[in-house]
């Protein structure tokens, strides 16, 4: 297995049919798609998805691609960035937990530019972003879940996503064995992003990077240029550079029978999912027990390695930092009542006088057993007696998924303020039935 993991898997991307995937991979593959479709549109006016459309534009190409909630089209690497990006910028897309890696978005921005440039059925969009999910999450799981000895400082989504999207791609333009292992391998010798990047503008850039990467390497590999075709498992590839000891079963073992995308999440709340379960135990806790900001004297907050590692940050200065600040979202939900993107706004929020006050009344302190999901607030009040929320899983997680109704819930509230309601659910039915397209990029031009 270790000597041909790159050609194992360009096999798998070029044989697979949409049969051999069961129904409900299938069906999660749909669930990812629309998810990730909706934080496309709600985030196409962001002033970061903005910023970078009118500094890149003019060097942009002929306009084959749809640069979703903007009404235009760019070049198809164009697109492919600032729509992940915009997919990205409110830290509400998807979230495979285990693997630390967001996975949809790069994908998705690549197959859907590709679709209008070459036209593909709904059915084989769907597939080919189905496999390019789920070899991104194994990648990312291969490098940095143990048994493998990886280091968090990498962006699991910058490192990986690349390589799902040219996967995907690869697989769109039917490319054969060789032309495949090159896409893979040019899309991996692009392979970057640091966590030191997170709480900037560099956060969304980073998988929109990988998406944009991953397309290129495609189209270069269809032109016939060149790559090592092991640049996975060979001497200096992938897997040594990323990590210590790479686990080379959850990259390429049970193809076919075991799926990481069937353990794909989504977002109820906008920001970093490892403060998710503590923002649920802070409104259940205001909701059930009737607690009012002023009555809080003290928050301690258990919470899980990942949520101290990467969003133990107290007092955020815009909001990007706000995206992966606890204290802030505590601070929100108790004084607001509410988890929005509103409430990453940085005049009316983030530098709200009254949330940056009682985020010092919040202490944060690590707890290894607690799994991603799950966290501890014990609050003491103000006359001296205690209360205490501990949230086993988080809503949004693999145990606790969000539904159909909620994902359109989710959909509706982002895509509305940006392309209207009747549009809206016109790109709800079209996204929901892609598999039924003939021509998958007319769901990219429903977006437009």
């Amino acid at each position: 297995m270790t000597n041909d993991i790159t050609a194992t898997l360009a096999d798998y991307v070029i044989n697979t049919s949409p049969a051999d995937l069961p129904d409900a991979v299938r069906r999660e593959a749909l669930r990812s798609l629309f998810n990730i479709v909706g934080c496309t549109v709600g985030g196409a006016r962001h002033d970061i998805t903005d910023r970078a459309d009118r500094t890149l534009a003019p060097f942009a190409g002929p306009p084959h691609a749809t640069l979703f909630g903007r009404g235009r089209k760019s070049d198809i690497l164009h697109a492919a960035l600032i729509n992940c990006l915009a997919s990205s910028v409110y830290s509400f897309d998807d979230t495979h937990a285990e693997a630390v890696v967001h996975p949809a978005g790069p994908v998705a921005a690549a197959v859907l530019a590709l679709a209008e440039r070459h036209p593909v059925s709904g059915e084989d969009l769907l597939t080919a972003f189905a496999l390019g999910v789920e070899l991104e999450c194994r990648l990312s799981k291969s490098v940095s879940v143990p048994p493998a000895k990886g280091s968090i400082a990498w962006s699991g989504t910058g490192i990986t996503g690349g390589f799902g999207a040219a996967a995907a791609t690869a697989r769109m333009l039917g490319l054969d064995h060789l032309r495949t292992r090159r896409a893979m391998g040019i899309a991996l010798a692009n392979a970057s992003g640091i966590r030191a990047m997170h709480g900037t503008m560099m956060t969304p850039m980073m998988p929109a990077h990988a998406g944009q990467t991953g397309l290129r390497a495609t189209l270069l590999a269809e032109g016939g240029f060149t790559a090592g075709i092991t640049a996975l498992e060979g001497r200096y590839g992938f897997l040594s550079v990323f990590a210590e000891e790479a686990d080379t079963d959850a990259l390429a073992g049970g193809l076919g029978s075991r799926f990481e995308i069937l353990r794909n999440t989504y977002k109820p709340y906008p920001c970093g999912i490892v403060i998710h379960p503590i923002i649920d135990a802070c409104l259940q806790l205001r909701r059930e027990q009737g607690v009012r900001a002023d009555q809080i004297a003290r928050v301690a907050i258990q919470a899980s390695p990942g949520a101290m590692a990467l969003c133990n940050n107290r007092n955020p200065k815009d909001e990007m930092q706000a995206h992966v600040s606890l204290h802030h979202w505590t601070a929100v939900a108790f004084i607001r009542g509410t988890a929005r993107i509103q409430d990453m706004d940085e005049a009316t929020a983030v530098h709200d006088p009254a949330l940056m006050a009682f985020q010092d009344k919040v202490e944060a302190t690590l707890d290894p057993s607690l799994l991603a999901d799950a966290a501890v607030v014990t609050l003491t009040m103000t006359d001296g007696t205690t209360r205490v929320c501990r949230i086993e899983h988080g809503i949004g997680s693999a145990s606790r998924p969000m539904t159909d109704a909620e994902l359109e819930v989710k959909f509706r509230d982002l895509a509305e303020p940006v392309i209207g309601a009747a549009r809206a659910v016109e790109l709800i039915a079209k996204t929901w039935g892609v598999e039924r397209l003939a021509d998958a990029g007319d769901l990219s031009r429903a977006a437009a």
